[in-house]
């Protein structure tokens, strides 16, 4: 049995934890760079990975979000594709999933 008030929790503290990661990254993005040109190398290399970062996060803050509106509407746990019910055990590894397993191949 799915406890909803449990996992809108731990769906809402993933969302601030994602939130403030994000908001770090977006400041360090922000960042001057050195006026050493080799390490202007390195800053933006290091930025490219942070900026894939930070896409991930965001795509799983909007996953987590969509769970939320689930959550409130009644239709968490029921794929949006097919409308069958989305196992138990792939909700508790991902309880932001919106997909069945079967839609999710």
């Amino acid at each position: 049995m799915l406890a909803l008030g449990e996992i809108k929790s731990d769906l809402e503290n993933r969302r601030v934890v994602l939130g403030k990661r994000v908001a770090e990254m977006e400041a360090a993005l922000r960042s001057e760079h050195s006026s050493n040109f080799s390490e202007q190398a390195h800053e933006r290399e290091d930025e490219e990975v942070m900026e894939r970062l930070e896409q991930e996060a965001l795509q799983e803050i909007e996953a987590i979000d969509h769970a939320l509106t689930r959550i409130e509407n009644g239709t968490y746990g029921t794929c949006t594709v097919c409308g069958q019910d989305i196992g138990e055990k792939r909700l508790k590894v991902l309880p932001y999933a919106g997909l069945c397993i079967s839609c999710a191949d």
